[in-house]
């Protein structure tokens, strides 16, 4: 008997793509999984409970559970999906996505066959709406086992490895050595997750696209990267990954000036936003003026050639 999956479904206005996305569940050519489907109070008109309930007796739905109020954070739900979960391995299955009916054969295989592995993930390709965008994510990772500490130093350092829940397929057991610091962020808390996943066990990577990830107008990282909240809990990620040693302090420095140069002063408009964020990162006066400097030279010489 294959072990059982946990495919929790976390949604919150998100109807219109609700049902492709349970679909695209039901039909995998895995078959031994619940369906835990949450719904963060979607002030929608009741049009997520709708699609919702037309599932509740469906024999692999195990739960239904409708918030009062709404969590404000994507994180929360997770938590909450792991605390009703009773498969062996977990899947969360973002509500806007969908996937090709071999992903949960392909990711729970790897699991099966690795003991050692604590989360698999394929690649993903963007798509908006039926529109593919191309494949996201490191284009320097190759198929097969990475040790934890390698993934997190190759990885996870400038961005996370993993840029969509919905490609992964973990170990519950490994939840015992997460802590809850990702459910505080509202951003970042998937990088913080799947860093701590990678500290309990290996990573197995597989190459095929197996996963589609929605990529539109109301994608929650483009919103969080433009008002500052993953600028500052990816400083808190990356000073995490240095104390624990898996970065040396000059990769580190190396980060921090990538990070501040792209994610701060080249995408942050808002000077005061940008005078804040230059503070949470500990980037004085002087440095703003280097940075400054080096944009200006690269425009230059962008046009002298």
């Amino acid at each position: 008997m294959n072990p059982l999956v946990s495919v929790i479904i976390p949604n919150y206005c998100h109807s219109a793509y609700l049902d492709q996305r349970i679909q695209s569940i039901l039909v995998q050519t895995y078959q031994n999984f619940e369906v835990i489907l949450l719904d963060d109070c979607s002030p929608d008109n009741g049009a997520s409970r709708n699609v919702i309930e037309r599932y509740r007796s469906n024999p692999h739905v195990s739960h239904i559970v409708y918030n009062d109020k709404n969590s404000g954070s994507t994180f929360l739900q997770w938590q909450k999906g792991f605390q009703l979960a009773q498969g062996e391995y977990i899947w969360i299955a973002e509500s806007d996505d969908k996937c090709e009916p071999t992903l949960l054969e392909v990711l729970a295989g790897q699991l099966d066959g690795y003991p050692d592995v604590s989360v698999a993930f394929c690649r993903s390709i963007a798509f908006d709406d039926d529109k593919t965008l191309g494949a996201i994510g490191p284009t320097d990772i190759n198929e097969g086992i990475i040790p934890g500490r390698q993934f997190i130093h190759d990885f996870m350092r400038s961005g996370t490895g993993i840029v969509n829940a919905s490609s992964a397929v973990f170990r519950r057991s490994a939840l015992k050595g997460i802590s809850d610091a990702y459910t505080s962020m509202r951003g970042s808390g998937d990088r913080m997750f799947w860093t701590e996943m990678a500290e309990q066990g290996n990573v197995a990577f597989v190459e095929k696209p197996l996963n589609h990830f929605r990529m539109h107008q109301g994608n929650s990282t483009k919103k969080n990267g433009s008002t500052g909240i993953n600028q500052r809990e990816d400083k808190l990620i990356l000073d995490y990954i240095f104390s624990k040693q898996y970065i040396t302090k000059a990769e580190y420095r190396q980060c921090w000036k990538q990070y501040v140069r792209v994610h701060i002063f080249e995408m942050i408009t808002d000077h005061k936003l940008k005078k804040e964020l230059y503070h949470v990162w500990g980037c004085n006066l002087w440095r703003q003026m280097q940075l400054r400097l080096e944009a200006w030279e690269r425009r230059i010489k962008k046009t002298i050639c």
